[in-house]
């Protein structure tokens, strides 16, 4: 097994998806009980780490109609004062944080990470690739394919020179990613033994 294939085998047994959904079982028992039946579990580890005002509040937003609560919830983390109204309809100027620091997974995100994970390791099974999206580690991976969707919907992505810019970065992406592997040996040994292509960059060679 590849050695990062075995840091992420290594990653997953130490809390399986059953034991992970009875810590969120248990941890959402200590919140207040006028909250806990409003929190799914995918919320209840943000929602516990709020302050008590923190949580007030938006229990107090809960029971005024709030229906999203991943946006609230980082909100609230950035100030617990934050009243009721902004929670229900946040203002335009929002902290840019606040709007782009949701949780919540798409179903086509988790599917299509899920997909490549087991296309990268084909030796993991479904559930624990399924698992693995979900991992804290794996958020920047799946924001990043989340930027991607939207790169790829935009209607301007055609335009010329918005098409020329946005290549030029993807492949400076690819080479620093390169860079990073070919400096790392256990990095290159993991890309090297996975079923990926490993095509380091033609032009950054040229350029060099």
């Amino acid at each position: 097994m590849p050695p990062l294939a075995g840091q992420l085998y290594i990653y997953l047994m130490s809390e399986t998806y059953q034991s992970k959904r009875e810590r969120w079982q248990r941890l959402r028992e200590t919140l207040p009980e006028n909250l806990r039946e409003h929190v799914s579990l995918r919320n209840v580890e943000a929602v516990a780490s709020l302050t008590a005002q923190a949580q007030k509040r938006l229990t107090e937003a809960i029971g005024s109609g709030l229906k999203r609560l991943p946006r609230a919830i980082e909100q609230l983390k950035i100030d617990p004062d934050t009243s009721v109204e902004d929670l229900l309809n946040p203002p335009s100027k929002t902290n840019v944080k606040t709007l782009t620091a949701s949780s919540e997974i798409p179903p086509l995100i988790q599917k299509e990470l899920a997909d490549m994970i087991q296309l990268c390791f084909p030796e993991m099974t479904r559930i624990s690739a399924e698992s693995l999206v979900e991992a804290d580690v794996m958020e920047i991976t799946w924001r990043t394919l989340q930027a991607h969707h939207q790169v790829f919907e935009s209607s301007h992505l055609k335009t010329d020179f918005v098409l020329v810019i946005q290549y030029g970065l993807m492949r400076q992406s690819l080479e620093r990613l390169e860079k990073i592997i070919q400096e790392t040996p256990a990095l290159r040994q993991a890309i090297t033994q996975s079923p990926l292509p490993w095509k380091p960059n033609e032009r950054r060679k040229q350029n060099a």
